[in-house]
């Protein structure tokens, strides 16, 4: 469900009824669908439509030469290292011998710098900030220069960091790092506004902690770091961790996205940091951190979800997550989808298929556990990529192969937009649709849903304007539980709100699968045009435009 309504041609409108699929969706369109569940396998929504897209939206990126051969047929842009005396020197003549560097100091080098660097679109201006020993930073520098987009790395002590707006007064930076490890004490100093105005919109801080946490998860004040990196004003917060060194010691590092939005990037598929590695990085060039690596970060550890959930504090809804997201209740009552039917839905002229139970069903009992971590997941890069194939077969409607491309693309775009719900969690708009016949779980106008958490909320009494907090509410800045358990959050936490009797159709609450607040608007609007049918849905609409072809 939760797709935005469209003037296109694909009629692309939130839908009221998931269940009204038809079968004249074709096993093409289905096979589509499958290829694009993982977004490593995009280019696998056929080599027809690839190749079409690709043609004539000019959208095909074929990977450079490799980096390094680039810069030595080329000018090379001088990079300029300013140390404390704001001497210049040029990062070539950075040279890092294997004496000088053991190679525990390397991995913490490369999982330092490169998550950051890496999840930036183009970091141009980077700050490494030393500390007041003014330890040697060359090698931090060394690895942020290997990103061939770099043009200025600026360097700065810890004691003046109070003259912050005199170095960024000739721009604001894209990365700042902190060098050298800081303990939770004196890192408090490191969060401070100076920093934060000092990033371009999509700027990215880096913080080197000694240790967040215990083996065992005991928070050794991390808590409030990122509590008060999110009063500051940071949208999105993550620790990651790395102990892959000739000691086994654990290192713990900390990145904060000025942009919600940046998040996105910060949980790019293997695939997508495969590419950008390639265009920025001689991969040979790197002993440790590649894509696998950078995959293992994204997540944070068992021991910071542990100290998260522990520690002193937090508001109801950061104990309710803790609660109810930390792997399922062993109590909980699950009604499997084999106890139900898929029939004509009793929901109106165009609902198409129903869900109906096929027993008696008591009040909060879930529905379909063993199907839902098996629901399919549209990362944000392949949502977007979808939604850009579609915006192109409708802004070149009639021209050559842009039909191709819609009959193509429409089947993908109909299943993800009429039986799916959108979410911004992961940064930008993403999409979860439910596996097997949950898909067919229509909604129940004017609050007479069966399933789900009763808000008091329907799509006739909903305010246009604001969405109501109880339904909508905006992702935390730092949330490793939700990190963790993404899948489970979006896929199984819903259950009866009263009993069902034999034979009654199961009705969702669609007011909850609207994932961003953007569209919250015309989403609800077209929910009330279905509702009172003076508009059908996506797949009413994908039928219609079937038939007629």
């Amino acid at each position: 469900m939760d797709g935005k309504p469209s003037s296109s041609s694909m009629s692309r409108n939130f839908p009221l009824l998931r269940g009204d699929r038809s079968y004249q969706i074709h096993l093409s369109g289905a096979f589509i669908l499958l290829s694009i569940i993982s977004s490593a396998s995009i280019a696998l929504i056929t080599g027809r439509v690839t190749i079409f897209y690709h043609d004539y939206v000019n959208a095909s990126l074929p990977l450079p030469p490799n980096p390094q051969r680039q810069l030595e047929a080329e000018a090379k842009v001088q990079l300029h290292i300013i140390p404390d005396s704001d001497s210049k020197t040029e990062c070539s003549e950075v040279v890092v011998t294997e004496d000088e560097t053991t190679v525990k100091e390397k991995v913490n080098y490369e999982a330092l710098v490169h998550p950051a660097m890496i999840t930036h679109p183009n970091p141009k201006r980077v700050m490494i900030i030393e500390s007041r020993e003014k330890v040697d930073t060359s090698p931090f520098k060394l690895e942020v220069q290997k990103h061939t987009s770099v043009q200025e790395i600026v360097v700065i002590s810890e004691n003046e960091k109070d003259e912050l707006d005199e170095v960024a007064g000739s721009g604001l930076f894209d990365v700042i790092i902190e060098a050298v490890p800081v303990t939770i004490v004196t890192g408090r100093s490191h969060i401070s506004k100076l920093l934060f105005n000092c990033l371009e919109d999509k700027g990215i801080l880096v913080l080197n902690f000694d240790k967040t946490t215990t083996h065992t998860g005991q928070d050794l004040g991390y808590l409030e770091v990122t509590d008060e990196m999110e009063k500051i004003g940071y949208e999105s917060i993550h620790l990651y961790e790395d102990d892959i060194n000739d000691f086994g010691t654990r290192r713990e590092f900390l990145v904060a996205f000025k942009a919600f939005a940046s998040r996105a990037d910060w949980y790019s598929n293997e695939s997508e940091i495969h590419i950008r590695l390639h265009r920025r990085i001689n991969n040979s060039d790197l002993n440790f951190f590649d894509a696998p690596t950078m995959l293992k970060y994204q997540i944070p550890s068992k021991a910071i979800e542990t100290a998260y959930c522990q520690g002193q504090g937090g508001d109801n809804v950061r104990k309710e997550d803790c609660k109810k997201l930390r792997g399922l209740n062993p109590q909980l009552s699950n009604m499997p989808i084999s106890d139900f039917s898929v029939g004509q839905s009793g929901m109106g002229e165009h609902s198409g298929r129903g869900l109906f139970a096929t027993k008696d069903i008591k009040e909060g009992q879930a529905i379909g556990l063993e199907k839902s971590s098996l629901s399919y997941f549209i990362l944000p890069s392949t949502h977007q990529i979808i939604e850009e194939m579609c915006d192109w077969a409708d802004q070149y409607d009639g021209e050559a192969y842009a039909y191709e491309v819609l009959k193509s693309i429409s089947a993908v775009e109909a299943f993800k937009t009429g039986y799916g719900f959108w979410s911004t969690e992961l940064g930008r708009a993403h999409s979860t649709v439910d596996s097997g016949a949950m898909m067919f779980c229509n909604h129940g106008c004017n609050g007479t849903y069966n399933f789900g958490r009763v808000t008091g909320f329907t799509e006739a009494n909903v305010d246009l304007k604001e969405p109501p907090e109880s339904i909508f509410r905006k992702p935390r800045a730092f949330d490793p539980v939700t990190e963790r358990n993404m899948r489970q959050d979006l896929s199984s936490m819903s259950s009866t709100n009263r009993a069902m009797k034999q034979g009654e159709e199961l009705l969702c609450d669609y007011l909850s699968y609207v994932g961003s607040a953007q569209y919250w608007e015309e989403d609800i609007a077209s929910l009330r045009g279905q509702c009172d049918g003076s508009e059908v849905g996506d797949i009413s609409s994908y039928e219609s435009m079937q038939a007629r072809s």
